[in-house]
């Protein structure tokens, strides 16, 4: 009876050990690419999101990190500014489902020059027009640095989620149709949420930030262009 209950004694912890192992207590998943995961680098000058250090990263990196060749665009604006797009249709982020646009840090010099090189002209909705890059055009865009990013979840966010996981917002400025603005200019993030369409996040240098304020106040959408 004595050595039963000693060979008892012995196996309890060995079994409650394989147990555990077999199908205790789950480990947690730790997700990296999440959107609220924003970390400031240079001091505070500007931030890196999805691995990607907005206005040093080339966009060429952030294709290989992707797997996917992007759709480049190039617009030009009734008020005869400029911008190059590269979109990123259903890409996988953390566990999450988003289109990604980066958009190029190329200064005037170097889109005069791809205009005149690209083709196409298409009009757009908001009065822009899109022309396509040439091949040398799309070679230069590659080694560009991304300046700014935009973000396009699958998922729907509401306040709730939106303040736990990004926190209170420093300003919230209306949009012309009834939706509104978060901004967190710290951490250069803009997040729309559209009660009518999808929720936005837009990434930016947060020293860059106040244009970014600007651009809202006067009516620009921060959408993007493409597709």
């Amino acid at each position: 009876m004595k050595k039963f209950l000693l060979y008892t004694l012995l196996a309890v912890p060995v079994l409650a050990l394989l147990m555990w192992w077999l199908g205790g207590t789950p480990r947690q998943t730790q997700f990296e690419d999440l959107p609220w995961q924003v970390e400031l680098v240079d001091e505070g000058r500007t931030i890196q999101v999805f691995g990607i250090t907005l206005g040093e990263t080339p966009l060429g990196e952030l294709r290989d990190k992707l797997r996917l060749f992007p759709s480049l665009g190039l617009f030009v604006h009734p008020d005869g500014t400029q911008a190059l797009e590269a979109y990123f249709g259903g890409v996988k982020l953390g566990p999450f489902e988003a289109n990604l646009v980066a958009i190029l840090d190329a200064d005037d010099y170097l889109l005069a020059r791809m205009i005149a090189e690209g083709t196409g002209n298409k009009p757009m909705p908001s009065g822009a027009r899109r022309l396509d890059l040439s091949a040398s055009g799309t070679a230069e865009a590659l080694a560009l640095p991304v300046r700014e990013l935009t973000y396009v979840p699958r998922a729907r966010y509401d306040q709730e989620i939106v303040l736990r996981r990004f926190g209170e917002p420093e300003q919230r400025l209306p949009t012309p149709d009834g939706n509104q603005y978060w901004l967190y200019p710290r951490t250069g993030t803009v997040l729309m949420l559209n009660d009518n369409g999808r929720d936005m996040l837009h990434y930016a240098p947060p020293i860059d930030f106040d244009d970014v304020r600007e651009r809202i106040l006067r009516g620009e959408a921060l959408q993007p262009l493409i597709p």
